[in-house]
């Protein structure tokens, strides 16, 4: 039964104020949603649970906001027309309403109703209220309870051609669970260890070894990870598995000279200068000379020292900016779509456009080929995405002008449980075997330098 929110004392479970300031903002200020929580949930000091709760509600209403939108547009009179506020209070009422089961639905619909009527009045919150009375009692057969994320038809059709229609569904099919975060453990830490302090520390957590990378651990409700024990320590640094398959798979030796082109914050410039030891030489480079500042913060936190990374802002789609020499392995971790983080960050769907794939193509094929002058002969390239369309892998590859080197076809790469295809190609995603259940989708290349 669904009561009267008017009758109820106007007090707002956290939870529903966080997740309705925090769709907000993603739609009003184009945030990202994971940042966004973070500083709503501190901001407002909530519990566990609620801080859990909201999650939930933000990442379930951003992965399924095609099909909540369409059931709000039924039970209006006319076509919804309000401002940023409301339609988040209406989306996050609307998942929970439809897709979770032990949510009172008087209690959703009374918080929305005052979430709304705080800030736009008496009026709008009517309107709200008759929206979330009529979805509320919507009989179970009409409701989009799947556990399929909703995409444009445009990427739907996108992801097919590019993977198949097997990962396609595997990459689009969710858990019901707030995404986990992964850890990359110091090499010269026991991971075994680092996950125990975690464990003492949150006796409710859940922490695993990753099954690809032999350094991760995977860990769910730990709250900030940046607060674990060992962090400031610089046991571990947070790293996607997949990112860090792809510093592994570069496979660098000690004394090596490598190349990172597009390092980013240095995620895998960290993994390269611990490969390289003492004895070699890392060159991390970035677009934007911010990003290049945050990787010296980052190597003073894990141990390693800022001294023994040389960093440079270099636009590659140019040329190589100075950065001379030949290295003995380049990395090129390209700028792209992101497309292959929707499950962990749905948000960059509302912000996706069937032309940016083939744009980032271009830009990524100029990187590849003015990057790949710096690697010596004998020495290893490889190309990376996390997107798992055509346009930024296969295509640009097919397209790129790299003589003299040699794809790996056929071949086993340094991780013993994955290899590269007929066509080069090494797909990682949640189709992979020990991937787990929040795995980024990549595309990965890589050649020697045979002259």
């Amino acid at each position: 039964m669904v009561h009267d929110a008017g009758k109820l004392a106007a007090v707002v479970a956290p939870s529903r104020r966080i997740a309705t300031r925090v769709l907000e903002r993603i739609a009003r200020d184009d945030s990202w949603a994971a940042p966004a929580l973070d500083a709503e949930i501190q901001r407002s000091g909530s519990s566990r649970a609620d801080a859990a709760l909201a999650t939930r509600i933000v990442y379930g209403a951003l992965r399924a906001k095609p099909d909540l939108e369409a059931s709000i547009e039924r039970h209006a009179r006319r076509p919804i027309r309000v401002d940023a506020w409301t339609r988040a209070a209406l989306l996050g009422a609307a998942y929970q309403l439809l897709y979770l089961d032990k949510v009172p639905a008087y209690a959703v619909v009374h918080d929305t109703v005052e979430l709304v009527r705080e800030k736009r009045g008496v009026r709008v919150a009517g309107f709200v209220n008759a929206i979330l009375r009529k979805l509320a009692v919507q009989p179970p057969a009409e409701s989009p309870r799947s556990s399929t994320m909703a995409v444009p038809s445009w990427l739907g059709d996108a992801l097919r051609a590019s993977i198949g229609s097997d990962r396609t569904d595997a990459l689009l099919t969710l858990a019901d669970e707030t995404p986990s975060i992964d850890l990359r453990v110091r090499a010269d830490f026991e991971r075994d260890s680092v996950a125990e302090a975690i464990r003492r520390a949150h006796r409710d957590a859940l922490v695993s070894h990753t099954a690809l990378s032999p350094f991760g651990l995977r860990v769910s409700g730990v709250g900030d990870p940046r607060k674990l024990p060992g962090y400031e320590q610089g046991a571990f640094a947070v790293q996607e598995e997949g990112a860090q398959l792809i510093g592994l798979l570069l496979d660098a030796q000690r004394a090596e000279r490598v190349l990172d082109v597009c390092a980013g914050r240095g995620g895998k410039t960290a993994q390269l200068v611990e490969a390289v030891g003492t004895e070699g030489s890392v060159t991390a480079t970035d677009l934007h000379e911010h990003r290049l500042a945050q990787i010296a913060r980052e190597l003073g936190r894990l141990r390693l020292g800022p001294d023994r990374v040389h960093t440079a802002c270099v636009d590659w789609t140019v040329g190589s900016g100075g950065v001379g020499g030949e290295f003995d392995r380049v990395l090129i971790d390209a700028p792209c779509t992101g497309l292959g983080t929707l499950r962990r960050r749905p948000e960059i769907l509302l912000r996706a456009k069937p032309e940016d794939a083939a744009r980032m193509g271009e830009t990524q094929h100029r990187i590849l080929e003015n990057a790949a002058r710096l690697v010596r002969r004998g020495g290893t390239l490889l190309y990376a995405v996390c997107s798992p369309l055509a346009e930024e892998g296969r295509a640009v590859v097919q397209e790129a002008r790299i003589d003299g080197f040699e794809p790996q076809i056929d071949r086993p790469s340094a991780l013993r449980s994955l290899e590269f295809g007929p066509d080069g190609r090494l797909l990682l995603g949640p189709w992979v075997p020990g991937a787990g259940p929040w795995a980024d989708a990549y595309q990965i290349f890589m050649w020697v330098n045979v002259g």
